[in-house]
């Protein structure tokens, strides 16, 4: 019985949780001094942060797969990119929607929701190989260097874009005359919360949850596709879930939305330049097909008010409890 793992896994839940509490309150506290809206920062600083976990995995993978005997390691790296993409929505958002209703923004639904559909459908044309005719498309493919030379120009146009526009709101903020405000105390927040959150993501949930997974003879398959992806993202989650707890779900939606952006352009677009990723038929008749309906439900969501409420939020959870059950029992 590994004791040990159960001690470690719980103290690393204690540990996220109270680190996610000190994150989305710093992230508050530094939007309220900097003047931007606190859903702005959730999908630049706060996506970039939680995102790590997968950037780690994933170019890891990636790496790993150059190697002769970790051939198959380049399919993890594509797998917890995508499958975090997917627990984002239908794990994090549908939880966070069900603990207490999320508010969007209008723009992140009319611009940064879009781009996200947007870059979805590109990402699927990237994968599909062409070279096989019209018969072969779905069977397989690959992400390579060129690929990912054109993710990583989307990811640095569209957050330069983002920018730009909340400093051009801020400046007209800050002619008001308001005296600035202090962000040392928030800033400290902030960075002792997503050290918190992505270390006790990574050092301590994620391993001892494997650790007990293996030890109660879980299949790999099922290892691979749930606690990875669900464990890198844990960041996110908790996030999400105590910023819905404090009423600022403006900080969930930002975060998620921008975490797969990230997910996307960033953790997918840098592992391509380390090594081309192989693409499997589940992924384009699944995988890519899931996470593009998910989107869109949420975007349906969201412009009916401009929120996403309780039921809304457990339709998404069941999708993703769908998804998972179709993977576990018939895809692989």
């Amino acid at each position: 019985m590994p004791f040990k793992d159960f001690i470690i896994f719980f103290i690393s839940l204690a540990v996220i949780i109270k680190s996610a509490d000190l994150f989305t309150s710093g992230t508050a506290g530094l939007a309220e001094a900097l003047r931007i809206p606190r859903m702005i920062i959730g999908l630049t600083i706060v996506s970039l942060a939680t995102s790590a976990p997968e950037f780690t995995v994933s170019t890891f993978s990636a790496y790993m797969s150059r190697l002769p005997a970790e051939g198959s390691a380049g399919g993890m790296a594509v797998g917890n990119a995508l499958g975090s993409c997917i627990a984002n929505i239908g794990l994090v958002l549908g939880l966070a929607a069900m603990v207490r209703t999320i508010h969007f923004q209008p723009k992140l639904i009319k611009i940064e929701l879009k781009f996200l559909i947007g870059i979805i459908v590109f990402l699927f044309l990237l994968m599909l190989d062409f070279r096989r005719g019209p018969g072969g498309l779905l069977k397989g493919g690959t992400l390579g260097f060129g690929d990912g030379i054109l993710l990583n120009i989307l990811l640095i146009g569209s957050f330069f874009y983002i920018v730009k526009r909340e400093l051009k709101i801020r400046s007209k903020l800050l002619q008001d005359g308001s005296p600035p405000l202090s962000m040392k105390k928030d800033l400290l927040k902030f960075s002792i919360g997503a050290i918190g959150v992505i270390a006790s993501a990574k050092y301590g949930i994620i391993p001892s949850g494997l650790n007990i997974a293996h030890f109660l003879k879980v299949p790999e398959v099922v290892i691979g596709l749930s606690m990875v992806a669900v464990g890198t993202s844990l960041p996110e989650l908790f996030t999400a879930l105590v910023a819905a707890s404090k009423n600022m779900g403006d900080i969930a939606a930002g975060t998620v939305i921008g975490s797969n952006i990230a997910n996307i352009l960033w953790v997918l677009g840098a592992s391509s330049l380390i090594n081309p990723l192989p693409i499997d038929s589940q992924t384009l008749t699944v995988t890519m097909p899931v996470m593009l309906f998910l989107t869109v439900i949420m975007l349906i969501f969201a412009k009916r008010g401009f929120r996403l409420v309780r039921r809304e939020g457990a339709l998404l959870f069941l999708v993703y409890l769908g998804y998972l059950f179709y993977l576990f029992k018939f895809a692989y």
